[in-house]
């Protein structure tokens, strides 16, 4: 068989399992009456309900388009079963396309139902890599570059993925699978993204057990940032290094701004921008030269040291942070950060807390960060 002939047949079969149990669009979806359930931190999904159904809204918008992606979940295909974008829900195949997204499922203990992921670089958790390398759990590959085959063969109830990147998506969907976008990134505080772990909940029936663990890490999280919240000797952080030939700046309204000023240090970035943005060395300099700590996520070799920093660019020298060896580094080579992140901003708080005021938490263990020597 060619590879046209097969390409061909992978899209007759997955418009034929397209066909089966998913829902035609209908207007009439919008006159139902739902009652909100409230969220406490998280901003950029909505959840409503009634007896029978959950409609889950997310906020896909950038600042170049306004858009909302709203999805009916369902225990039972039934009269409900008219609307658009229906889910039946447990979800018995799903696909994550991200560390991130993994990290709500690994937080809930619930992976049995994931059937595949983009890669398994980074990955840390040793039941997935266990599934991973003996096949129960697929690989099937980078946005634009989806294996179509192995996809058709598992035929997923869902897929998880990230509105901030477009590429082979419009095959999916054009296919009638199910894409649901994880817009965590887009909170502007930790704790509203750690709150996303109640979205994923819907879709595998854990929702008691997501209200749980979210108001514990909520409890513990509000007590640590008390701890600082009275702290007048503030030291100034700055982050990132060079890449590629910029450094790329988490924007003064990130949610990473909020972590440094809830743990009593003040971001040297004060714009409004939300996500990273590239400056060049020069820039940077001026701003940060004098900061009193310098925090990278990046991964590097394993026991990096000053020295190695300093030859990757010798300019990183010229910073007070690297003099007097204060930078915090997070090396994901060696740390679980991007699946687990989002589910223990009060670990990352701590660790914070932790190197800026050490007389606040001197029995603390860093977990993610660690001062390179």
């Amino acid at each position: 068989m060619s590879w046209i002939t097969r390409t061909f047949a992978i899209i007759a079969l997955l418009h034929s399992l397209a066909s089966c149990g998913r829902a035609p669009k209908n207007k009439a979806q919008n006159t139902l009456e739902l009652a909100e359930v409230k969220l406490k931190y998280a901003k950029e999904f909505k959840i409503q309900k009634d007896s029978s159904l959950t409609r889950l809204t997310i906020n896909t918008s950038s600042k170049d388009r306004s858009q909302k992606e709203s999805f009916n979940l369902v225990s039972t295909y039934g009269a409900t079963t008219h609307l658009e974008n229906c889910i039946k829900v447990p979800c018995k195949k799903i696909i994550c396309l991200s560390s991130t997204q993994l990290a709500y499922f690994f937080a809930l203990d619930n992976i049995e139902n994931i059937s595949a992921i983009n890669n398994s670089r980074f990955l840390y958790h040793e039941e997935m890599r266990t599934k991973v390398e003996t096949g129960e759990v697929k690989q099937i590959g980078k946005e634009g570059n989806f294996n179509l085959e192995v996809i058709a063969a598992i035929n997923p109830d869902v897929i998880f993925v990230s509105p901030f990147k477009r590429g082979g998506f419009d095959a999916l969907r054009n296919l009638g699978i199910p894409l649901v976008p994880m817009a965590a990134y887009n909170e502007k505080t930790p704790l509203g993204r750690a709150e996303w772990i109640k979205m994923i909940a819907l879709f595998c029936n854990n929702e008691h057990k997501a209200d749980s663990l979210f108001n514990a890490i909520d409890s513990k999280y509000t007590h640590l940032k008390e701890l600082t919240s009275n702290i007048k000797k503030r030291p100034t952080v700055f982050s990132g290094k060079m890449r590629s030939g910029s450094w790329y700046v988490p924007g003064g309204k990130s949610f990473y701004s909020h972590y440094f000023k809830d743990a009593g240090a003040d971001y040297i970035i004060k714009d409004n921008h939300q996500g990273a943005y590239p400056v060049d060395f020069e820039t940077m300099y001026k701003k940060a030269s004098e900061c009193d700590f310098w925090r990278i996520v990046h991964p590097e070799k394993k026991g990096l040291t000053l020295k190695d920093l300093a030859e990757q660019d010798s300019r990183y020298q010229d910073f007070k942070a690297f003099t007097n060896k204060n930078v915090l580094l997070c090396n994901i080579r060696q740390k679980p950060y991007y699946e687990q992140a989002a589910v223990k901003p009060d670990v990352i708080l701590a660790d914070y807390i932790h190197f800026f005021h050490p007389e606040l938490l001197p029995e603390h263990t860093p977990c993610f960060y660690e001062k390179i020597e």
